[in-house]
């Protein structure tokens, strides 16, 4: 028997929603509520590798199944200069098996909607437009107040309510503030090149960052990380001028993928924030996941990856823990390290970054030696 019958989850990214899926297979009883009105967030690309691949397996193969359908996959990651030449060809690890790719790009409001198709055919219910206001434990549940006025008892709430959480500012009210990391990444939604791509691209020019990924049989997605002081997001009107000036520097697919950035509604900007909380991320029957505990950068494009694994432990631990308490302590037990080994690698990624003294070899030895380690079991 799982460890507790009933659960509120706090959140409708992707933590939350494969959470909700792994404890209604357990036949627990979920409640999701979402503070926006909506579960297809804006957004453009999203590539994730071969770990997050073997998570959403355990998950639900169905799943898995259309995310690999609609997005595209890849098994290698180029590193290369601002001409285009190669200079680091890497491998990845096939962690999910030898008859999946090692890593796969989609669009992320497809993705958030696969994902929510997939917690509800299990049974799971969502609200939107709601959230929690008030938090009272006791020794055998836990009292909400929703911000729709009801008022409800749950054996476990799971903060999965992203950066700025709202559960984390109730229960842990002295957890430290999310970072700036320094930089800020641009993301623009282009045509696939016309001789296609089946691989992840890092291209590094004298100013900054930038590559091209595919996410479906028709598009790919560029981003650019441009090192910057932390400053007001500029209209969007102004999108285009600025990330065409960003990428002034590339030539070769970066090059031709930045003549295709004229749309602003294809085009998005935010300043990446850094968050990794102490061991334990849970306080009596509230736990938090994904990036309300650990908020990292798209270095290793293992942001929604670990929040994904962290649902998918969860619901083991749940179901094979005799008690929440123990449950807990073993979930934390798979997680930490791991997270902690993503967000600090990353974050070591873009320091570099920061510094052109460093090679692009370095850049390479360090995304190899993470992905080897991510590819080990959870």
């Amino acid at each position: 028997m799982p460890a507790v019958s009933r659960v509120l989850v706090v959140g409708g990214g992707a933590a939350g929603l494969v959470a909700a899926t792994t404890l209604r297979k357990r036949g627990v009883e979920v409640d999701i509520v979402e503070i926006n009105d909506h579960l297809r967030p804006l957004g453009s690309g999203l590539t994730m590798m071969g770990p997050t691949l073997r998570a959403l397996h355990t998950a639900d193969e169905e799943a898995l199944a259309a995310c690999i359908a609609q997005g595209a996959g890849h098994d290698r990651m180029i590193f290369g200069d601002a001409e285009g030449n190669v200079l680091e060809d890497l491998t990845l690890p096939k962690a999910a098996g030898a008859d999946l790719p090692a890593g796969f790009g989609i669009m992320r409001p497809l993705f958030w909607g696969l994902l929510a198709e997939t917690a509800e055919r299990h049974g799971a219910s969502i609200e939107l437009a709601t959230t929690v206001e008030e938090i009272t434990q006791h020794d055998d549940s836990v009292e909400v107040l929703l911000t729709n006025g009801d008022r409800r008892r749950y054996e476990l709430v799971v903060g999965a309510d992203g950066l700025h959480s709202k559960v984390r500012a109730l229960v842990f009210p002295d957890a430290p503030e999310p970072y700036y990391s320094g930089q800020t990444v641009w993301r623009a939604v282009v045509p696939l090149p016309p001789e296609g791509i089946d691989y992840v691209s890092m291209y590094y020019g004298p100013r900054l960052k930038a590559g091209l990924n595919p996410v479906s049989d028709s598009q790919a997605y560029v981003f650019c990380v441009e090192n910057a002081l932390r400053r007001p997001r500029p209209p969007q009107e102004q999108w285009p001028e600025l990330i065409q000036e960003a990428l002034s520097d590339f030539s070769g697919l970066i090059g031709w993928a930045r003549q295709q950035m004229t749309d602003p509604e294809l085009i998005d900007c935010h300043p990446p924030q850094i968050l990794l909380l102490d061991d334990p991320w849970y306080r009596g029957r509230v736990l938090l996941i994904g990036d309300a505990a650990h908020s990292t950068t798209p270095h290793l494009a293992m942001g929604a990856g670990i929040a994904i694994e962290d649902a998918v432990v969860l619901g083991e631990v749940i179901e094979s823990e005799p008690t929440l308490e123990q449950a807990l302590k073993r979930f934390m037990e798979r997680r930490y390290e791991r997270a902690r080994l993503v967000v600090r690698n990353s974050e070591q990624l873009g320091d570099w970054e920061q510094d052109p003294t460093v090679p692009a070899s370095e850049h390479a030895r360090l995304t190899d030696e993470s992905m080897a380690a991510l590819a080990q079991p959870i």
